[in-house]
């Protein structure tokens, strides 16, 4: 009796798996949609508990999924990364800041590329709300900063000591360049 019960719940759990296993690109694009829903509303929960820790994870997963985003979640995501971005320079932790800021620039770059006119009046009208997100101006700040990093990790960038900026909001774009990462630890190219 007990060799039937244990051969039945195998051959049902192998089933499953293979049932599992079998899926059409319909509902997997389905399933991206609904998991970007879920994670957009934790990472709004998140966002405005000021658990930026829990935004970092949430905007990280959902940054997986950046080609099936609508606009709004677009700007949901990369305002968690000015946060985390602002929050990383307060604390001056460096590897944290550089891997916003190229996830940053990755998200923003793969979002204009799919869907270029909605991104622009999704970025248009998050700007009417707060002035300080200029998802453009903020992206081209973070890749002089990414750039100025890797200028000063291969040598080219001798003797050029740049101010400290401690947020994206501050006029002056440059931030001091980190020193001692090792080459694993630097933001891709």
């Amino acid at each position: 009796m007990k060799k039937s019960i244990i051969t039945i719940i195998t051959v049902v759990c192998c089933l499953a798996t293979i049932g599992c296993g079998r899926s059409d690109k319909a509902v997997s694009v389905t399933d991206a949609g609904e998991v970007v829903e879920v994670q957009q509303s934790q990472l709004e929960e998140a966002l405005s508990a000021g658990n930026l820790k829990q935004a970092s994870v949430m905007a990280d997963s959902m940054s997986l999924f950046v080609d099936d985003f609508t606009p709004e979640q677009t700007v949901q995501v990369l305002t968690a990364f000015v946060s985390i971005h602002n929050d990383a320079s307060k604390r001056r932790e460096t590897r944290r800041d550089l891997e916003t800021l190229r996830k940053y620039v990755d998200v923003y770059d793969i979002a204009l590329s799919v869907n270029p006119k909605d991104t622009r009046a999704a970025f248009k009208k998050a700007m009417s709300r707060n002035p300080e997100l200029d998802f453009d101006s903020i992206a081209k700040t973070f890749r002089e900063k990414l750039n100025q990093y890797d200028s000063m990790q291969d040598g080219s960038l001798v003797g050029a000591k740049p101010a400290e900026s401690d947020t994206v909001a501050k006029t002056d774009s440059s931030a001091a360049a980190p020193k001692g990462l090792p080459l694993e630890l630097r933001p891709a190219e």
